[in-house]
């Protein structure tokens, strides 16, 4: 039996070579290929088949393994953004660029702002003693 996290990993998996047979099949008809287009391939590839389980997986469950999920997407974005610009030009680098970055940024904020709340919930001030 697969449990709950293995069962959202396959489907993300399944839902990538779906996605990849269409472009196969888009690219014999039209002539058009996935590969061709580096913004495309790095949506299907880092988002579908990485972070979009990580980040399902992160939001429905509860506990330490969530944040080490949100990290894991984050840098797994950013490391497929590198891998994808290198393909692209122009518009499209900038902004496979942009998208690894803000993830690195973003990671970033959260862990910035949890740390700010575990401080801010081990200190209580209050007033009325004095």
């Amino acid at each position: 039996m697969i449990d709950r996290e293995g069962r959202v990993v396959f489907g993300s998996l399944l839902v990538f070579v779906v996605a990849v047979a269409g472009s196969i099949v888009v690219e014999q008809q039209t002539g058009v290929a996935l590969r061709d287009r580096p913004l495309l391939a790095f949506l299907v590839f880092a988002g579908i088949a990485v972070a979009l389980p990580q980040l399902y997986l992160a939001i429905t469950e509860t506990g330490p393994h969530s944040r080490s999920r949100l990290r894991f997407a984050a840098v797994a974005t950013a490391v497929f953004a590198v891998a994808f610009a290198d393909d692209a030009s122009g518009a499209r680098y900038l902004l496979i660029a942009a998208i690894g970055t803000g993830s690195i940024l973003g990671v970033l904020c959260y862990e910035a702002l949890e740390g700010y709340r575990a401080v801010s919930d081990e200190v209580t001030f209050d007033l009325r003693d004095r």
